[in-house]
């Protein structure tokens, strides 16, 4: 019997899977369990083909039990969005011994809907996890879910085998056998064709015993029809004030008599009845109306909540009358319910728009809000993503600015300012505060100038001694400008060899600018290199959990300090890993640090920071091409060097070497080439 599936396996067609965004209208549950998989998707399953026995593909437990016989597939216009909806059968005569065994178990069956939603990224779909959606409160088909349109117009759902053990008995030698039998789980819906409307997006009635449908969008329309509660809502078309454009799908029974080659005259079963028109969107608002007290010259504006959140919001024209009606907006009720709407000129065109509070955010104050910016064009106001996206903001109609704050925990903050140009949002400056780097934070911050945008990087760091002397120029004269204390905030915008220049801001809020020792800003806890240069020798500034964080140098001759460095980027904790080599080849000492933070040793790759000494400031610093090129090899007789960076590959590895020269100082790339080589 193995063998015959695995033959079977063999011959069967295998068909695309790869996820295609299917055609909107309604599909038809697959009953001649037609089956789109190849033997691919099968086998992929298996744990092993030696203890493969046999397999079975059965209904789609959910499908079959409930009756799901149709699915109506709704596609948004910008194609970023899909939604399904099923359909039961609950007037066939199978369909009707389905629905009462169902009922019979559970009393709440009659109004239970089935429903999917996904989002849709380029030609990828994923499952959405809105629970904001208007599809909310329906049942979720759990499983795997596949569309196609190689061939057919189809989607599936399956689920992972049930895989159990068994003992058959092999039909030509007698001889039983043991192995694993898979059971495949599974269904598929097939696209019923074009539909003289496009499917935009699905709803459903949940609490309204009646919806009515009218024929026509305008005044004095008549009733059609109405959506029964539980039922699914096909929306065709939106003008984006008070009306929805509609369809309601109907299962009914099919009373007419069919001939069919193999069995004869067969009775019918189910057919859709299809019922287009019009519903009110404020007939899907639950809750009362709240006016607002905030209004516009031209528009006042109403409100319905629930104890926790705002869901809709309506707009009135004072002169004619005419509704906007906005629906599933689930934004935080932190307010007095009468004043929720905000209005202002928010985006600086001369017109009123509104806005309300979204939700409140984590990791401190990260509100955001929502804002509808007025259309003169059209009438309507407009949702703002770029504006309802930003953060704690604050918007000054006088001097036309935009401002917006953002906090990613305690040691990380910042934020931008914006303005409108010719309608559209600019950043024109920000600032991006990061005390969570290191013993020395991170201060970044730019501003857009002529079209360009100029950007700042600098230190930051608190003052750790009680008091600390602050002096007007790096001179550093017996004058001094003023005093900070420990705590104070320092943004470091230079340095010298022992001395920051900084402008500091204390606990009182005042800043202060002038040049500020470096040891003011370090801890106590030191230790000595075991390497030295004839001129000097070397500290390691340590932290109290023993990470470096300054590097003090302190010549030999008088014990004088000559230079403390902040910029350690990673460097070893280890004090024997310092190394004094001329890597410049200029004739005097630098030295070199093992760091950590860049290195892929697994592979090869091993970084140092290199620092080279000045003669004519008598300082060193760091050499930022040395120290991010890995594997130095230097040779002094040639005034070469080389660095070889190895990177994995699928086969194995890859190294890279690049060969300079140094001339007049400067670095030349004289050569570079590429080999493969083997993962040991």
């Amino acid at each position: 019997m193995r063998y015959l599936l695995l033959l079977l396996f063999a011959c069967a067609p295998i068909l695309c899977l790869n996820a295609q965004i299917p055609q909107s209208g309604i599909y038809q549950f697959n009953k001649n369990r037609q089956n789109f998989f190849g033997a691919a998707h099968y086998s992929s399953f298996f744990h092993s083909i030696d203890d493969f026995l046999s397999m079975q593909v059965i209904p789609y437990n959910d499908v079959s039990d409930y009756g799901l016989e149709y699915a109506v597939v709704a596609i948004n216009a910008e194609q970023t969005q899909l939604k399904i909806a099923f359909l039961r059968d609950t007037v066939s005569t199978k369909g009707k011994l389905t629905y009462t065994s169902i009922l019979k178990k559970t009393a709440d069956t009659k109004n239970i809907s089935f429903t999917k939603e996904f989002s849709i990224f380029k030609d990828s779909i994923r499952i959405s996890n809105n629970y904001n959606s208007a599809l909310r409160n329906s049942r979720d088909l759990m499983g795997n879910w596949t569309f196609s349109q190689s061939g057919y117009n189809y989607f599936g759902i399956y689920k992972h085998p049930t895989i159990k053990n068994q003992f058959l008995k092999d039909t030509i030698s007698g001889n039983y056998r043991n192995g694993k039998n898979y059971e495949f789980e599974q269904a598929f819906f097939v696209w019923g064709g074009k539909r003289s409307l496009p499917y935009l997006d699905l709803r459903i009635n949940e609490n309204k015993d009646k919806i009515l449908i009218y024929d026509q969008s305008k005044s004095h329309p008549a009733v059609k029809d109405y959506f029964r509660k539980g039922e699914c809502i096909v929306i065709t078309s939106d003008n984006a004030d008070e009306w929805y454009g509609v369809e309601r799908i109907e299962v009914q029974k099919d009373t007419k008599k069919y001939y069919n080659m193999d069995y004869g005259v067969q009775s019918g079963t189910t057919l859709l009845h299809t019922t287009s028109g019009w519903i009110k969107k404020e007939d899907l608002v639950n809750n009362p109306w709240i006016k607002q007290t905030q209004q516009t010259k031209s528009f006042r504006f109403e409100i319905s909540t629930d104890e926790e959140s705002v869901n809709a919001v309506k707009i009135i024209n004072k002169k004619t009358g005419r509704k906007q009606i906005i629906l599933d907006l689930w934004s935080e009720l932190k307010d007095n319910p009468i004043n929720v709407i905000q209005t202002g000129d928010y985006n600086f065109d001369g017109y009123q728009d509104f806005m309300f509070l979204m939700q409140t955010g984590g990791a401190g104050p990260n509100d955001t809000h929502n804002f509808y910016l007025y259309n003169p064009n059209n009438n309507n106001f407009e949702y703002s993503q770029e504006l309802s996206e930003l953060p704690q903001i604050q918007i000054d109609t006088k001097n036309k600015m935009i401002t917006s704050n953002w906090r990613d925990g305690a040691a990380h903050h910042g934020g931008e300012k914006y303005t409108f140009i010719n309608q559209q949002l600019t950043k024109i400056s920000y600032w991006d505060q990061n005390a969570s780097t290191g013993f020395f934070g991170q201060e970044s911050s730019g501003e857009l100038i002529n079209g360009k945008w100029v950007d700042h990087h600098y230190k930051t760091a608190e003052v750790l001694s009680p008091a600390a002397t602050v002096y007007k120029d790096k001179t550093i004269s017996k004058v001094f400008s003023d005093t900070v204390s420990k705590g104070d905030y320092a943004l470091i915008k230079d340095e010298n060899g022992l001395f920051f220049y900084a402008e500091i801001t204390t606990a009182t809020n005042r800043l202060i600018k002038g040049w500020i020792a470096k040891e003011n800003f370090l801890p106590q806890n030191r230790s000595v290199y075991t390497t030295h240069t004839p001129l000097y020798y070397f500290e390691s500034v340590k932290d109290n959990e023993s990470t470096p964080v300054a590097l003090k140098i302190t010549r030999l001759s008088d014990k004088e300090p000559l230079q403390l460095i902040t910029d350690l980027d990673g460097a070893d904790i280890n004090n024997d890993f310092l190394f004094v080599d001329d890597y410049n080849f200029d004739g005097y000492p630098d030295f070199s640090l093992i760091t950590n933070i860049r290195d892929n040793a697994d592979i090869g790759n091993q970084y140092k920071n290199y620092y080279l000494y000045d003669p004519k400031t008598t300082l060193f610093k760091i050499d930022t091409l040395l120290s991010n090129s890995p594997n130095l090899d230097f040779q002094a007789k040639n005034k070469t060097f080389s660095s070889a960076h190895y990177t994995k590959t699928n086969t194995g590895i890859k190294k890279k070497v690049k060969n300079y020269k140094i001339r007049e100082n400067k670095y030349i790339l004289t050569s570079e080439n590429t080999k493969s080589e083997k993962e040991e």
